[in-house]
């Protein structure tokens, strides 16, 4: 029968390795999941977010200028047919902001769909495997104070395995060999031993609160909803729909203004 102390080391041990089991889900669902969910989503959906963004800053900005024009005819003021666009490009210069930086998110989605590389299941397993090994061996939640090689290494690791580069996990599996290794806790009295084990179980509570938080948040919590073909076809005729309406209400503001600088004595 153990000791306490005994099972105290025990049970940090296995604390150690569920830990290890939270950061490697964490970092596939950050490195491969959530990049993969949103591609996915940019060529299902996101595209006409955008699209409906771009009609919107098309019908808020003919609706602008329509009130602009309507202001100086009510008080009897010639204006010019484009007398307003710079006006127009300086009240919406934010909405121009929000669909460029939409856009470069949706490049940079589509980019990395076009240059992943298919691999096949046994080199997929093989990269899971040296990642999960890797973890286990150089991420610095295990191995707090590790020197800044080993650090250098796991940064090096993630960004391999977040490409799908088995050829350079493999290589820093070799390199890192003997790395993290944990020292005796023979040194340790029962007390050191305790106190060791609530830390360790502390650190276990914030990294599952965390896993928690990512699959609550997007684009993880996107991942359900676009494997629900349904809910895809709804809100991809919805956001047709949505363009449809701004596309029209661009039109109807255009007409109103062209009838409105058409009128006599306007400068046009």
């Amino acid at each position: 029968m153990e000791n306490v102390k005994a099972t105290i080391e025990r049970e940090t041990l296995e604390a150690r390795a569920r830990i290890a089991e939270l950061l490697l889900e964490i970092d596939d669902i950050v490195l491969q999941v959530n990049p993969h969910i949103e591609a996915e989503y940019a060529t299902k959906i996101g595209y006409l977010e955008n699209d409906l963004l771009k009609w919107q800053i098309v019908a808020r900005r003919a609706r602008r200028r329509f009130s602009l024009a309507q202001a100086r005819a009510n008080s009897g003021m010639a204006f010019a047919a484009d007398e307003f666009e710079a006006q127009l490009d300086e009240e919406l210069a934010e909405w121009e902001g929000l669909l460029a930086a939409s856009v470069e998110a949706f490049l940079e989605a589509a980019e990395r769909a076009a240059g992943s590389k298919p691999m096949s299941p046994s080199d997929a397993r093989e990269l899971k495997g040296l990642h999960r090994e890797l973890i286990k061996r150089l991420h610095p939640d295990l191995h707090p104070g590790q020197p800044d090689e080993a650090t250098r290494f796991f940064m090096v690791a993630q960004a391999a395995y977040e490409n799908g580069d088995l050829d350079a996990l493999r290589a820093i599996a070799v390199a890192t060999e003997g790395m993290g290794e944990e020292g005796s806790a023979a040194d340790m009295t029962e007390d050191e031993a305790s106190v060791e084990l609530e830390l360790v179980l502390a650190h276990e509570r914030v990294v599952a609160q965390q896993l928690e938080e990512l699959k609550r948040s997007n684009p993880y919590a996107l991942k359900e909803k676009l494997e629900d073909g349904a809910w895809v076809v709804r809100r991809v005729s919805e956001l047709k729909r949505q363009v449809e309406e701004q596309k029209a209400a661009a039109k109807a503001y255009d007409e109103r203004f062209a009838e409105l600088a058409g009128g006599s004595g306007n400068g046009c």
